[in-house]
């Protein structure tokens, strides 16, 4: 299995992105990628990161693992949680320790 990193969802960045519900696909944006300090040599396997995620209001997804079809190489399971949402769009974070 592939350890996901940050670089793999570098290219997604700013893309809508599908994601896999019942009873119909999705589809979010992937905002950024955030990337959290290393921890000391030898205590992890790569870098910490988290995907954060925009999507209309009517997008309602729960803190859940769901497919995410970028168009190549996937689909990948990804859990997502809510954040607060902003005024006009919902956010949702995946974070990769």
């Amino acid at each position: 299995m592939h350890l996901m990193t940050p670089e793999d969802f570098l290219p997604w960045v700013g893309r809508t992105v599908k994601v896999n519900t019942l009873p119909q696909s999705v589809e979010v944006r992937l905002d950024r990628v955030e990337t959290s300090p290393r921890l000391p040599a030898g205590l992890d396997f790569r870098q910490p990161f988290s995907l954060v995620f925009e999507a209309p209001l009517n997008v309602v997804l729960l803190d859940l693992a769901y497919e995410f079809d970028c168009g190549r190489g996937g689909p990948y399971s990804i859990f997502i949680s809510q954040r607060p949402p902003l005024r006009d769009r919902r956010i949702y974070q995946a974070v990769f320790n």
